[in-house]
This record gives C-alpha cells, sequence and structure tokens, in this order.
C-alpha cells in the first residue's frame, strides 16, 4: 500500500537541499520550484517507462509465427508509439526545528498508438492515473482469447527515489 508522504528528522532546509541536489543529478526535470512555499514540481517520461508503470504481461503470435511474451510496456515500446508523462509535485513543510513533512503527488499519463495510425485518434490509447494509483480500460482489437481490458499501474519507483533520499 503507496503512503504518499513521509516525515523526516532533519530540517527544512537540509531537506529542501537534499532534493534539490538529488533531482538535479536524476532522470527528473525540474519545472517550477519555490523554497518559500516549499513546493517543487518535477516531470519524467518516456525513457525508462518500464521503472515508473506497470501495465501487466503480454504475449502474441502473429500470423507468421512471430512470438512476443513478456511486459506490455516493452511491447508497447518496440512495436506502438508509447509516450509516459508525469507531473510529480513535492511539497515541502516544516513541522518544527527538528522535522520536516514530505508529501508527493504525480499524475501519470501513458499513451499508446499504432503507428499505422498515428494521427487516428480511434488507434489511441490512454490510461492516467495518480502516484499508488491505476486505471483499467477496454483494449481496443484485443487479441482472440485475451483478456478485454488492460489495467496499468504506478511502480511508485519515482516516489520513493525522492523519499529515500531524505529518510
Amino acid at each position: 500500500n503507496f503512503k504518499n508522504f513521509i516525515i523526516t528528522n532533519k530540517n527544512f532546509d537540509e531537506t529542501w537541499t537534499s532534493v534539490i541536489d538529488f533531482v538535479n543529478g536524476s532522470f527528473f526535470n525540474i519545472k517550477n520550484l519555490d523554497k518559500d512555499y516549499g513546493l517543487l514540481t518535477l516531470s519524467f517520461g518516456s525513457r525508462d517507462a518500464e521503472n515508473f508503470i506497470d501495465c501487466g504481461n503480454f504475449e502474441y503470435t502473429t500470423l507468421t509465427g512471430e512470438e512476443f511474451k513478456g511486459s506490455y510496456i516493452d511491447y508497447a515500446k518496440r512495436s506502438l508509439i508509447a509516450v509516459l508523462e508525469a507531473k510529480m509535485d513535492v511539497n515541502i513543510q516544516k513541522i518544527d526545528n527538528e522535522s520536516t513533512k514530505i508529501i508527493i503527488n504525480t499524475n501519470y499519463k501513458f499513451t499508446t498508438r499504432h503507428a499505422i495510425g498515428y494521427n487516428d485518434p480511434d488507434l489511441t490509447q490512454t490510461y492516467n492515473f495518480v502516484s499508488g494509483g491505476y486505471q483499467t480500460i477496454n483494449v481496443l482489437y484485443p487479441i482472440s482469447g485475451s483478456i478485454p481490458t488492460r489495467t496499468c499501474k504506478s511502480t511508485n519507483f519515482a516516489e520513493n527515489a525522492i523519499f529515500n533520499v531524505i529518510k
């Protein structure tokens, strides 16, 4: 069960500095920061989508006998146009001189599109979910014998990367 906050026994300035130092050398991009309000908005995404989200496993055999068996993210990256866009809000709040609360909320948007129908909205599927959450949608043209829905969820990798820095 994902908990979107932790309380650390570091003061606000130590906590803020360690988060900023970590983020600057990581996969995150800083979109906005406001130390006075303790707010940091980050984005991250597609390069290693499989680290950040999990959409289950997938297998199929083409008419020519070509097989795929593995994670749906690997399939999507190989066979579709797959884009992960994630926006994270990190809220750092002073509790007292020795402790700070860090709250993280992330919005995930994972879009897959068949390359042949690049501009066809009917060939696009989008999953929207938040940290610790998931979304199940109906699969476009499910393969015969497969389940007609797919669920994508956060792995909480990005959130835990920040939590681990300040624990």
